[in-house]
């Protein structure tokens, strides 16, 4: 599946052999977490078959990139609500107490292309390649543990993106979900 991007930009899957450009989101915490995991950890993960990471990147720098890995959603007793708000689009035969998921473990954009939809652009990337014919095994769900920020959650709830709960207001991740059947 191709990615449409700006002219100069190059969409690849990281391997082993790719030079990593570098990569700035701008927050001094938060480029502590990315970069070093862009940097450090993203190979190790597709060597380990944890995560693929897929990147944006122009001449000079890392422009965008995202790691998606398999996980599942599953029924929090204490959330009942939210698992029955999720329960209503499944057909009656077909509810469990988990679905297959995909997520988002790392989106990033790099300071210097803020707010020009990259981030969007590899959001949409994961979600059509769930529809598309290419898909190898059932999934209905994308989800993302989101920085609590608040741009960063307006980000993803602008996107479609649900909580999963309440519970995590202060903590330093929020989890979320989108069900890519609507």
């Amino acid at each position: 599946m191709q990615l449409s991007i700006f002219r100069g930009m190059r969409f690849v899957r990281l391997t082993d052999e790719h030079l990593i450009k570098p990569f700035n989101c701008g927050d001094e915490q938060k480029d502590l977490d990315l970069a070093d995991f862009l940097v450090n950890n993203a190979r190790l993960y597709a060597k380990e078959r944890m995560g693929v990471t897929y990147l944006i990147e122009d001449d000079n720098e890392t422009v965008c990139y995202c790691t998606v890995l398999n996980d599942k959603i599953s029924m929090s007793v204490d959330e009942k609500h939210i698992w029955n708000r999720i329960n209503r689009k499944i057909n009656n035969g077909k509810r469990r107490k988990s679905y297959p998921a995909i997520k988002i473990g790392c989106l990033a954009t790099n300071i210097h292309y803020t707010k020009m939809g990259f981030a969007t652009k590899l959001v949409d990337f994961v979600r059509q390649y769930l529809l598309s014919d290419r898909q190898f095994s059932g999934c209905r769900f994308i989800t993302i543990d989101a920085y609590n920020d608040k741009n960063v959650l307006q980000f993803y709830e602008n996107y479609g993106f649900r909580f999963f709960s309440e519970k995590d207001l202060t903590a330093n991740t929020r989890s979320m979900y989108f069900d890519i059947c609507g």
